[in-house]
């Protein structure tokens, strides 16, 4: 155990039960640390915040709509209490966070989570996490979507007037749809790039739009991208692979396609049966372009059929199959989000104000990420967020006034939203 220069001992990072978190330093105060390394002040100029008033608390509002995220409230006047006992938050009545959450620029926060996942810290942190494979030394991103329900109406104000409302948004049409692209080939998923669209929205149509946010990760060279059925197009793929970029994904069955070459015929067999993997070279429907197909058979002779640009002579089929997999990280992602964040139900009933709380959850989830893996525990992202929620409620229960507390002592104890506006 190492002792840091103010007298506070230091817990390995081999504890994993939640006592490696330095007593000196709260548990608030360790999430929301990573937001010092973004300039919160000018982008709130540039986006006319505070524009009028003497004191805009920009900071102060996005950490309430970020702890919202994690620590969902029941109701406005719920929010308000938590304010007025968290140590890490100043006071705000409920209706100052409705009213300012529905009129402030949605896109501030949306450039803040942009500029967020380009720090120096989180480029460090994608760069010694633990891999999933341990052989692949290439960079693997999923690009997924998934449908966010919505509990009530939301007013879409118009362009020009944003006093009127022009269309809403029912809880009956589809709610809104969440575009993700996340490296995922670590231990943590960590998101690269995401738009917003209505929930009737097509996947394929936000591909280059995700893309375009991934290429701009200075990290990210060589990499490779796995997606599903939803991105299917061939056209696109034949682009990508002129283009000399790698990815994986699944072909339908019933797709056209000349084998030209078979390359390889495996049989696996164990206690459960035999599997069979055949790999072949293939030219796809009528495009002229030829890809790599991979058939795998299981035990009850139901197929998948991988399609990829990866080389036979770089990964061997099984391999494909594993970088394939790694896509279902990306769905746990979505899993957790839903799972133990506000992500679907917002306090605001404006679409500005929806996409402003949405976005607060997406810098909180990525902080809490942050959180876990400089603070390892069992249980990831559930466990951190139970001790995120636990030390709020510690809090509330032993402090009477922020004016209270004493300070450690040393001793242990267009509708389209995109992240690049």
């Amino acid at each position: 155990m190492s002792v840091d220069s103010d007298g506070c001992q230091r817990p390995s990072a081999e504890v994993t039960n939640g006592e490696n978190i330095n007593p000196c330093e709260t548990v608030a105060g360790k999430l929301y640390s990573l937001l010092d390394e973004v300039d919160s002040e000018s982008i709130a100029e540039e986006f006319g915040i505070g524009k009028h008033s003497k004191k805009h608390d920009f900071d102060n509002h996005l950490k309430i709509g970020i702890f919202e995220g994690v620590k969902p409230s029941d109701s406005l006047a719920e929010l308000s209490e938590k304010t007025a006992t968290h140590e890490q938050l100043d006071y705000m009545a409920g209706s100052t966070f409705s009213r300012r959450t529905n009129d402030r620029d949605y896109r501030a926060v949306v450039r803040l989570f942009f500029e967020l996942l380009h720090t120096p810290q989180l480029y460090h942190q994608r760069a010694v996490q633990r891999k999933r494979l341990e052989w692949l030394n290439r960079p693997i991103v999923a690009l997924d979507a998934t449908n966010l329900a919505l509990t009530r109406s939301v007013a879409v104000a118009g362009e020009l007037d944003e006093e009127t409302v022009v269309h809403e948004i029912q809880p009956t049409d589809g709610g809104l749809k969440l575009n993700l692209a996340a490296r995922v080939d670590g231990d943590h998923s960590h998101p690269l790039g995401m738009t917003v669209t209505g929930g009737d929205t097509r996947e394929p149509t936000q591909f280059e739009h995700l893309q375009s946010d991934v290429k701009v990760f200075a990290d990210l060279d060589s990499l490779i991208q796995v997606f599903d059925r939803g991105y299917l197009d061939y056209d696109r793929f034949c682009a990508m692979k002129q283009r000399g970029e790698d990815f994986v994904t699944l072909l339908r069955s019933d797709a056209q396609v000349d084998v030209l070459e078979p390359l390889q015929d495996i049989d696996i067999t164990d206690g459960a049966g035999t599997r069979s993997v055949s790999d072949q070279r293939i030219e796809l429907a009528e495009t002229g372009e030829q890809f790599r197909r991979i058939v795998f058979e299981d035990v009850d002779g139901e197929e998948m059929q991988y399609i990829t640009t990866l080389p036979p002579s770089e990964f061997d089929p099984i391999e494909v199959i594993s970088i394939y997999t790694l896509r279902t990280v990306i769905e746990i992602f979505f899993r957790e989000l839903k799972q133990y964040t506000n992500v679907e139900n917002f306090h605001s009933q404006s679409l500005n104000g929806v996409l402003f709380e949405l976005f607060c959850t997406l810098i909180g989830y990525v902080l809490v990420q942050w959180f876990r893996q400089r603070h390892p525990l069992r249980g990831g992202v559930p466990e951190a967020i139970r001790k995120i929620r636990g030390s709020y409620i510690t809090q509330r229960n032993t402090l009477t006034t922020k004016q209270s507390r004493r300070p450690c002592s040393g001793a242990p104890a267009r509708f389209n939203v995109r992240t690049n506006p």
